[in-house]
Order: structure tokens, then sequence, then C-alpha cells
């Protein structure tokens, strides 16, 4: 089962091209052929980077649903092949949880795709906390995909993000989510970190070292 499987529906190639962002060339059979040649039987399917989200509640909430419905779609048409990671924007909180409902309830998508950060705000921000609280309530699985943030995109020159910047943005956001204390108020929320956690299994032992420094309360035992 490959959980790191991106999708592109015409509708979301449109957009990125409209806010001038490059778009993969992708699809169904290019992923099948390339399913069958690697050996994987299943492929969840997730959004393409940066998501859907540039600033507009409405423009968000009518893409996702297209995606969403698009996806929902592939994996109708093959049966076993397919799983859906649905997307949405966490910054639109009313959005999401309607989304939430239609994906899951409706859709019967297998989690939830969202990204790093949205406006700068990485996924242990307070003001997602609505969102948590009902994928919580239905033990939600979140698969995590990385951006590079604004402030390190172009760092060095001639390097793409993709090979560095991405790893470290998923240790950002993994570190946020512990040490702002949302995973752990929400603890029936399942997380799949592409990339194998970024650069995680490096820094594991700094971030032990950083709880007994600071002794956050809500981490009695550690970063764990």
């Amino acid at each position: 089962i490959d959980v790191h499987h991106h999708f592109l529906s015409p509708q979301h190639r449109e957009a990125l091209t409209k806010h001038k962002m490059g778009s993969p060339k992708w699809s169904p059979q290019m992923s099948l052929d390339e399913m069958d040649k690697s050996g994987i039987a299943t492929s969840i399917l997730s959004q393409v980077q940066p998501g859907t989200w540039w600033g507009d509640p409405a423009e968000s909430r009518q893409l996702s649903r297209i995606i969403n419905e698009y996806g929902a779609k592939l994996v109708r048409d093959h049966p076993n092949r397919f799983g859906l990671f649905a997307t949405l924007s966490p910054p639109d909180v009313e959005g999401s949880l309607r989304e939430i409902e239609y994906a899951f309830d409706t859709l019967k998508a297998d989690g939830l795709g969202l990204l790093t950060s949205y406006d700068g705000k990485y996924l242990g921000d307070a003001a997602f906390a609505p969102v948590y609280e009902e994928l919580n309530r239905r033990k939600a699985l979140i698969y995590v995909h990385p951006l590079a943030a604004n402030c390190c995109a172009q760092v060095v020159p001639g390097i793409p993000p993709g090979s560095i910047e991405y790893a470290v943005d998923s240790t950002r956001t993994i570190a946020h989510l512990v040490f702002s204390g949302t995973a752990q108020r929400f603890p029936d929320i399942r997380w799949i970190f592409s990339h194998s956690g970024g650069v995680l299994p490096f820094l594991t032992e700094r971030f032990v070292r950083q709880q007994k420094v600071q002794k956050h309360a809500h981490l009695p035992d550690g970063p764990i």
C-alpha cells in the first residue's frame, strides 16, 4: 500500500495555472502503470501541493469539493487499487467542518490529506482546534505532506526545496504539534508524515533534551 501518492484533477490543474503554480504531468493510467511496475497493490490518493488554499474560503471550498469528488470517483472506478485522503483547508474552519462530514459520511474517504502549514501557521496552531476536535471524535487518519516555508524555499542556490526543505518542514510541523500540546489534546487522531518524518529521526534526542530544559507540563514523559 502506497500512502504517498498524489493525484491531479483537471480543475485543480486549472487552479494551479491560475495562481502561477507548476503542476506535474499526471493521469489515472500513469498511476496504475507505475503501481503495476513497482508491485503496489493499492495507492491512497492525496492532493498535489500547495493544495487549495490561497486565502479565499469560497475558492477553497469549491475546489476541495471538486477534488474530493474526483478522487472518490477514481476509487469507485478502480476498486481496490485506489483509496482517498480527502483535502480541505484548516484556516477555513467552517468549510473544513462541512467537508469533513461530506468526505467521511458521503464519499467514505480513508482519511484526510493536509499540508505542513497554511498561511505560515503550522499544524499545531490553536486556530485549527475546532477542526481537530471533529477529527478526534471520528478517530480520523491524517496524512501530512510538506511545503517549502516562505523563509527558506531558495536558501541554497540551485537546490530545489524538495531536496532539503520538504524534509525540514515536515519536522517543523511535527515539533509544533508536539510542543504546542495539540497532539496530546487530540489523542485519537492518527498521523502519517511523508518522507519518513523528515529529519525527525536525527533530531529526536534534541527534542528530548529540549523538554528536559523547558519542562512542558503536557509532556511529563517527554516528547512522545
